[in-house]
């Protein structure tokens, strides 16, 4: 699992980044997933539960824990989820360029929002030493950016995503704080020719992230029942 390899590099750029939509537009019209890292990895029996690749990294005193489904990234402390924005960016920006890319994703960019001038430079230097093809390097960088800057709670964005995968499909959940409402969308799965949807208001007195995941759930289970 390293950067300097273009399978996981592909994968991780498409997986652990689907809260970045621009990035994620930007790579499917230039970099189509292939899944050749998923295939090694998870072998090619799509109807077989998977069990994720567990990988730890310690930064600052803390063990994190990154949880990599074929579809999707998780964060954990312990049994805590991470699904905000954890880490100042001060904490990363030296770290090697392989643990910098697999704490990305719950990088806070409050740091980096002044300008451009601290982040798409160091995204260009460190997509430069990876097997990115160099032609898209600098595509990729603004875009991780932007996307990252977009998704850490902007005003415009929602607050947090969390994801849930099936054999064969990538579910979504996001959380609009200001509606207090519940976005549910199925993001890809085979033979599907629409993408259904559905939005739910929050009840009062939840742990809204803990009802998150449990209406993701639900509804789910709600699309497979015939």
């Amino acid at each position: 699992m390293t950067t300097t390899d273009w399978h996981f590099l592909e994968y991780w750029l498409h997986a652990a980044f689907m809260h970045c939509h621009c990035l994620q537009r930007y790579l499917s019209e230039w970099l189509p997933y292939s899944q050749e890292w998923i295939v090694q990895t998870f072998g090619t029996d799509e109807g077989k539960e998977i069990t994720p690749i567990h990988k730890t990294v310690v930064v600052e005193g803390q063990t994190i824990t990154i949880l990599m489904y074929r579809y999707h990234v998780e964060y954990r402390i312990e049994d805590r989820e991470i699904y905000q924005p954890y880490l100042p960016y001060h904490v990363v920006e030296f770290l090697d360029n392989d643990t910098f890319f697999l704490l990305l994703p719950i990088v806070e960019m409050s740091e980096c929002l002044d300008s451009d001038l601290k982040l798409i430079p160091d995204l260009i230097r460190r997509l430069s030493e990876t097997d990115l093809p160099a032609g898209y390097i600098k595509e990729v960088a603004y875009m991780l950016g932007v996307g990252l800057a977009e998704a850490d709670g902007a005003e415009d964005e929602p607050l947090w995503f969390i994801w849930q995968e099936t054999a064969d499909s990538l579910y979504g959940a996001e959380w609009w704080p200001d509606a207090d409402e519940l976005d549910l969308f199925k993001v890809f799965g085979k033979d599907e020719n629409t993408l259904p949807h559905a939005s739910i208001s929050a009840p009062e007195g939840e742990d809204i992230f803990l009802w998150g995941k449990r209406m993701l759930s639900q509804w789910i289970s709600s699309l497979h029942v015939r």
